[in-house]
């Protein structure tokens, strides 16, 4: 237990002041100065704000007490007190915040150790798990064989069919993990049906995937299959970045888990506010309840290319003016486009005329130009006949200058022979 402080003797010093650090009493007593009324109050204020003083210190086997200093009830030691107490409460708020920022940090570091501890075991899982995929993927293609081989290999090689379906044929998760990465790079087929597979979330993850990276594909059919919340999600998101599908049907599945978890209809109905290529969208039989159809209208009204949507057969807590709020949005859109295709028509139907216009014009000055070309090409004609009569001119002068000389010089020669035998004459 801790010592008791012991009342000196009458000998011992009790004025001048008190003793600290080395010179304080090694067993933790007190030293008397003052009235106890002083010491009284003095301990009671350090009490409550020195929290290092009140600590009990151990020395071996013994328990001792911190001294406590007491002063003389003055003016001054009562502000010396006040001044202490304001810096032990200024200390031990400074080590309260400390404390408590070494406590957040180390929560923080805490946290991050296992956040990303966390995340390891994530990515870890997710390698194991694509590698087992791969390796069915692998497996699977060694053994496939007849129609979707060649579904699949004309797939990769961009030579398909627009129009593909796999009725009749077998698929399973693997298969259609193959299917969907031949289509992720295609650019050959359009229109996809997959109706009554049984295709299930993980398949449904699948097509999410593909359609993420598909820029081409315009039409998937997914009619009675198992498809669910999961899969609605991925979907949804994979709808805010394609913007070539034109046409979903997801009717028959269990896109809401049988009308208990409507989040992947919400994430659906969220992906249709940014869509923009989308016209038709069949959700019926799938338990979607009200609280799914407000975001749905909400999405519909806000998304101007829907112009068929189908939610027949869902829950009966899809009110009517919910549908009818949908069914007055989906009008608006029918109207718009129906406008936009008669603009369109009367375009083509001006540009039309317009061609028309040009091609007479085009005649016209065709039929100019070739009237132009034969005046210019009867003119060069008579210009070629005139030099070459010039030509034929000038080479007959040529020959009768040249026949000309040849007769005078045959008469100069036949003269020059004459005078010659006449002058021979009269010389005999």
């Amino acid at each position: 237990p801790p010592l008791r402080p012991r009342r000196l003797p009458a000998s011992a010093p009790t004025g001048g002041p008190p003793r600290r650090g080395a010179d304080a009493p090694r067993h933790g007593l007190a030293l008397v100065a003052g009235p106890a009324m002083a010491q009284a109050a003095a301990g009671e204020d350090l009490a409550a704000y020195d929290e290092e003083e009140n600590d009990v210190r151990l020395e071996g086997a013994l328990v001792f007490k911190p001294a406590i200093e007491v002063l003389p009830k003055t003016k001054r030691t009562e502000e010396l007190q006040k001044r202490k107490i304001e810096e032990l409460k200024r200390k031990k708020e400074a080590a309260e915040t400390l404390r408590r920022q070494k406590e957040q940090e180390e929560a923080a570091r805490r946290k991050e150790q296992q956040l990303a501890q966390k995340q390891k075991a994530m990515l870890e899982q997710k390698r194991i798990e694509l590698e087992r995929k791969r390796r069915e993927e692998d497996e699977q293609r060694k053994k496939m064989e007849g129609g979707l081989e060649q579904i699949v290999d004309a797939l990769t090689r961009n030579v398909s069919q627009q129009h593909i379906t796999v009725c009749g044929m077998e698929l399973g998760s693997v298969r259609l993990r193959l299917l969907t990465r031949a289509l992720e790079d295609n650019l050959s087929c359009m229109s996809m049906d997959l109706n009554r597979k049984g295709l299930c979330d993980e398949d449904g993850m699948s097509l999410a995937w593909m359609l993420e990276k598909n820029m081409n594909l315009q039409k998937l059919e997914c009619e009675g299959n198992n498809i669910g919340v999961k899969a609605a999600e991925a979907i949804g998101e994979a709808l805010k970045k394609n913007q070539s599908l034109r046409s979903l049907n997801l009717e028959s599945n269990n896109l809401t888990a049988g009308g208990n978890d409507q989040k992947g209809v919400i994430r659906l109905a969220e992906a249709l506010q940014e869509n923009r290529s989308l016209r038709v969208l069949m959700l019926s039989k799938n338990g979607i309840t009200a609280q799914a159809g407000e975001y749905l209208v909400k999405a519909i009204e806000s998304n101007e290319m829907l112009t068929l949507v189908d939610l027949s057969g869902n829950d009966p807590s899809l009110s009517v003016e919910q549908l009818r709020r949908i069914d007055d949005a989906i009008q608006r859109n029918r109207e718009r486009a129906s406008a936009i295709r008669r603009a369109e028509r009367r375009e083509r139907f001006a540009l039309y005329n317009e061609e028309f216009k040009c091609r007479q014009h085009y005649m016209q000055i065709e039929a100019l130009r070739l009237e132009i070309e034969a005046h210019e090409e009867r003119r060069l004609n008579r210009m070629r006949a005139r030099f070459d009569r010039w030509v034929e001119d000038i080479d007959e002068a040529v020959r009768d200058e040249k026949n000309t000389i040849e007769e005078l010089e045959s008469d100069a020669a036949d003269r020059a022979a004459a005078n010659a035998n006449k002058g021979k004459k009269k010389r005999k």
